[in-house]
């Protein structure tokens, strides 16, 4: 229902636009992906095959632009189906522009991790082992542009609350839980904000365009992508039962980036500090969670040296602010990645490596691949994908490495 009124939507207000004459551009791509166990049982952790069709209609001064995914999935068959991806309309006047409708918004200057950019919801069905562009969710949204000669101002306006995607019980990508043998779990579905005006996420940035740096100041009166895993608990005999019941809570965020070059370098950074986050307690039978603000920070270094190679990395940590020991969890959490690739055969060969490495728990997450083009419209894809670690959030897949291909033919 919801793509329905967006698309009806963007059309009465795109078809007095485009009366003078109209553009139409289809295009899209076909891509087909499987990956398989590297150890006993050896099953296929992925298997999918998708269809994407894309259309461009513009006129003198707006367009329209809709994207659409037919995908059949083997694994997680609920994942089968039809789907709108994107479906917007675009206005450009001398100095503004806006964007009304189901639209993908990435924020921030950080290569994988989510520091800033926190306006478009992530689908983590698959973990991190999927391109960062089909993992970002959209979000049906009014943003409104004031533009400048080395500046933007953005408003945003999200009436409708959309939640990160979770793995699903029972898939290979599933959450491990770890209890006690003497306790017994049960879980709610999660609570949504009511669909009410007064509900609707808000944000603005403020970006600057200078001689040798960029920069932004941005702030997100947003929902908890993630739910707050709220619980009650009950003590029959030797049993512990805990019941769960998750719910998204209201956040703040004030946030700043910076992109600077020089040379064959590029120093990147990026703060994010939060308000009021709830953080589970250590102990299990302590049912008030805690409530406190966090700082979310990351420095970045590009280096291009030359023939094709490219090497990125980057250092996250999440701090919270007048830490309990009470809390389950650090008060820091660190992370660490490194980005490598390099072309080949003039540039229709690409091999490079990504890796995640969790410094608190001691776990990775290596993406190795390669990438070669038959043509500019067809690329087949080899890959394999390592997890290690005994705890962690990377760690608990370390019965999940796999061997991967994907063909992919656009048209």
């Amino acid at each position: 229902m919801r793509e329905v009124l967006t698309i009806c939507f963007a059309l009465i207000l795109l078809v007095p636009a485009l009366l003078s004459g109209v553009n139409f551009e289809p295009q899209g791509f076909v891509d087909t992906y499987h990956a398989t166990r590297l150890n006993d049982p050896y099953d296929f952790l992925s298997s999918r095959t998708r269809l994407r069709l894309e259309m461009w209609m513009s006129g003198e001064d707006a367009s329209l632009f809709a994207a659409m995914n037919a995908i059949n999935n083997n694994v997680i068959t609920s994942n089968s189906g039809i789907e709108l991806r994107e479906a917007y309309l675009d206005y450009i006047a001398d100095e503004w522009d806006l964007r009304i409708g189901m639209q993908i918004i990435i924020w921030g200057k950080a290569d994988g991790l989510a520091i800033t950019d926190i306006v478009s919801p992530w689908d983590y069905t698959e973990f991190l082992a999927r391109d960062f562009d089909d993992i970002r969710l959209p979000v049906d949204a009014v943003r409104w542009r004031l533009l400048f000669d080395n500046a933007n101002l953005e408003f945003l306006m999200i009436p409708i609350f959309r939640p990160a995607v979770l793995p699903l019980p029972g898939t290979p990508w599933a959450f491990k839980y770890k209890f006690p043998g003497n306790v017994e779990v049960e879980f709610d579905n999660p609570i949504l904000p009511d669909l009410l005006l007064e509900n609707s996420e808000i944000g603005g940035k403020l970006s600057f365009y200078l001689p040798g740096i960029d920069f932004a100041i941005s702030s997100f009166y947003t929902w908890d992508d993630y739910p707050t895993m709220h619980r009650t608990i009950s003590i029959v005999g030797d049993t512990l039962s805990v019941h769960y019941h998750p719910e998204h809570h209201r956040l703040t965020f004030i946030g700043a980036e910076f992109s600077n070059p020089w040379e064959d370098f590029v120093l990147r950074g990026e703060a994010a500090f939060y308000t009021n986050r709830y953080f589970d307690p250590e102990n299990l039978t302590d049912t008030a969670l805690f409530k406190k603000n966090s700082l979310n920070w990351m420095i970045g270094l590009d280096w291009t040296p030359g023939n094709d190679w490219m090497l990125t990395a980057q250092f996250v940590d999440n701090f919270i602010l007048d830490y309990d020991k009470a809390i389950k969890g650090d008060k820091h959490t660190m992370l660490a990645t490194l980005h490598i690739s390099k072309n080949l055969f003039r540039q229709t060969l690409e091999l490079s490596m990504m890796g995640y490495y969790g410094i608190n728990d001691e776990d990775y997450f290596v993406r190795s691949s390669m990438n070669y083009a038959l043509t500019d419209e067809l690329h087949l894809l080899l890959g394999i994908d390592a997890f290690l670690g005994d705890d962690g959030m990377m760690g608990q897949y370390d019965d999940n490495d796999e061997l991967w291909i994907k063909a992919k033919y656009s048209f």
